[in-house]
């Protein structure tokens, strides 16, 4: 045997024998009949639905144990619960209990995170249903640190591990032993043998397992596996109950004290009873630079937010014009407003989220505005979802000023949409989602680490990158949505012919691309990192030759070469009589032209109906069938 595996086998007594040896918290299995309970791990969709069902019609009920971080997801157990679910549980008599709410591992996780991960879940679940809770707990993966066995004893009745044995004696509430039916879904009289022994000494045996289906997960077993085990369990006599239910036949002065002592012996206190958990606090964080022109605009649609628990920051970026001095008039409205040396716009934003508390982050430019229902919608969203680790989206529409002309024109990027596929389409359709439609939670924002100074350019594309890596998803929330003042080539998105601006897209560019193969290789990786470079040469051709080989470089490292830029068919003349820089130049200037005169125009408009409707500043409302032609795309 190789010194790996005696190693490992070393850990794995260790573990085993730690877990077993320390904390204990005795229980006496004694019991006139034998009991049995069924438990089920995770609680994928199939324990409810084909397990649950198969309990039901021998008229028993069973024990789930649930990771509400996991709700309406994909597992390596299969599709998960979703709200609909735990009320169907509840409805069809079944018991509730905890598994953390990260679904972290016992053994390798530290005590302090697992402990907060319990109160997660317990914050979650009541969230979702007030005043429910749990009484019991499973181990998730592994036997759990002594310390954290400990810890974790003043939650619960008890706690379930595995051990794939039975209950009998004198066990142990802080880590009950359970029996996986799927290391013996093969081996039927394995198990049969195993409820015999159990009805012998009237022990208590507990079955776990994950999902039911005739396909199952190596953590499931079959519908026919089992309804046989289920069947033989009420043919053996013994009393078969939920984890609770069973406990209270063992231990029913125990369960009493619980009752009217929630802390007592380790019960969850009853929720009920306790004050109601405190609404996440939302940090609406704005940097600004010489932006007195909407400043205004944009704090009232801040301080006018529906959700009422809500913080909002602004950093002044070293402004030459009043931006500060207006913001400052906010402050009794509960705007903090702080100054900065102009160091750009990524370390206005760290700044900002520095001086942060919330449990939610809105980024917010000094020239944008929230519909006023935008966070509520989405805390909303975040509660039903009940995952930290998902990040939340709204629609946007871009206007100049008159917000309500703002045109929302849904995209590819309006669904639900895990990473990869999120990025997929940005990058593969030149498709992207505005700043302030996010709200994050801060623990995605604090893994995802500050924004980069180096981006003079696409920050907010970068920076949104490695949030939506570390997350577990995109949930697209419709209705209240965001208002986007743009484009204009004063905005930082500009890029123009600025080189240091050129020379950050780039590095912009880089990380998208190893982002995007960090999730999937494959082809259509390949294809739309090579779209991405294709698209974007323009903007480094002719004028910067070193560059312009590095993508072509990392074009050809992809399997491809890149063709010429991407020229609109009128600047075609241009270049042929005057060449590409003459033809780019050409290009700008009309864009800025262009620009200024719808500028101009939607000022002299936004004066002239402001007269005549008294309109002096943004009463904002969900976007109308006029202006927002899809609410949710398909």
């Amino acid at each position: 045997m190789s010194s790996q595996n005696l190693w490992l086998r070393a850990q794995r007594t260790y573990r085993r024998r730690a877990a077993s040896l320390f904390f204990r918290r005795p229980l006496l299995i004694n019991s006139e009949r034998p009991l049995i309970s069924f438990t089920f791990d995770d609680f994928p969709k199939s324990a409810l639905r084909v397990g649950g069902a198969i309990l039901n019609r021998f008229g028993l009920a069973g024990t789930y144990y649930a990771s509400l971080g996991l709700l309406g997801g994909e597992a390596s157990t299969g599709r998960m619960f979703d709200a609909g679910d735990l009320a169907a549980l509840s409805e069809q008599g079944h018991e509730l209990g905890c598994h953390t709410f990260s679904h972290l591992d016992s053994w390798d996780t530290g005590t302090e995170k697992f402990e907060k991960s319990i109160i997660e879940n317990r914050d979650a679940l009541n969230r979702l249903i007030p005043g429910a809770e749990f009484k019991t707990f499973s181990y998730p993966i592994n036997l759990p640190r002594p310390l954290t066995k400990a810890k974790i004893a003043d939650y619960f009745l008890c706690c379930r591990a595995g051990g794939q044995t039975l209950n009998a004696g004198k066990a142990d509430l802080n880590q009950l032993s359970a029996y996986f039916l799927e290391k013996s879904r093969h081996n039927i009289q394995a198990i049969k043998d195993l409820i015999d022994h159990n009805r012998e000494v009237h022990g208590w045996l507990i079955f776990a397992t994950h999902d039911i289906s005739e396909t199952p997960t190596p953590f499931g077993c079959t519908p026919e596996c089992f309804e046989q085990v289920v069947q033989y369990s009420v043919g053996s006599g013994a009393r078969i109950l939920p984890v609770v239910k069973a406990l209270e036949v063992l231990a029913p002065q125990a369960c009493r004290q619980a009752s009217s002592q929630p802390r007592s012996i380790g019960i969850v206190a009853d929720l009920a009873r306790q004050p109601a958990t405190p609404k996440p606090l939302v940090s609406i964080l704005i940097p600004a630079f010489n932006a007195q022109e909407w400043i205004s605009d944009t704090l009232r649609s801040a301080v006018a937010q529906t959700w009422e628990r809500k913080e909002i920051i602004v950093v002044d970026d070293g402004s030459t014009d009043d931006t500060l001095a207006i913001a400052r008039r906010f402050e009794p409205d509960g705007v903090q407003v702080v100054s900065q040396k102009n160091q750009g716009a990524a370390t206005a934003r760290n700044h900002a989220y520095s001086l942060s508390h919330g449990d939610y982050i809105q980024w917010l430019d000094a020239d944008d505005l929230l519909a006023p229902g935008k966070i509520a919608s989405q805390i909303a969203a975040a509660e039903l979802c009940g995952n930290n680790r998902v990040l939340l989206s709204s629609p946007f529409g871009r206007f100049q000023y008159r917000w309500y002309r703002a045109e929302f024109f849904p995209s590819g990027l309006w669904n639900d949409l895990s990473p990869v596929d999120w990025l997929l389409r940005k990058m593969g359709d030149n498709l992207y989602m505005q700043t302030a439609t996010w709200l994050i939670s801060r623990e995605l924002s604090e893994e995802a680490g500050p924004w980069d100074s180096r981006m003079l350019s696409d920050d907010d594309g970068e920076y949104f990158c490695r949030v939506l890596l570390r997350s577990d998803g995109v949930r697209f929330v419709p209705g209240n949505g965001v208002y986007y003042r743009g484009p204009g080539y004063e905005n930082l998105a500009y890029i123009g012919k600025s080189r240091k601006k050129c020379e950050a897209l780039w590095l912009s560019m880089q990380l998208h691309i190893a982002y995007l193969q960090s999730l999937r290789s494959g082809e259509e990786t390949r294809i739309a990192c090579l779209a991405y470079l294709q698209r974007n040469l323009i903007h480094f051709y002719p004028d910067m030759p070193e560059i312009v080989q590095q993508m072509r470089q990392t074009a050809r490292s992809l399997g491809r070469e890149l063709g010429q830029p991407n020229l609109s068919p009128k600047y075609y003349l241009v270049k042929a009589v005057f060449g590409w820089q003459a033809a780019k130049n050409v290009a700008i200037l009309m864009r800025k032209i262009r620009w200024s005169s719808m500028k101009l125009f939607d000022k002299a408009l936004f004066r002239i109906e402001s007269r005549q409707t008294s309109r002096t500043a943004p009463k904002l409302e969900e976007p109308t069938a006029a202006n927002h032609p899809h609410s949710r795309p398909t």
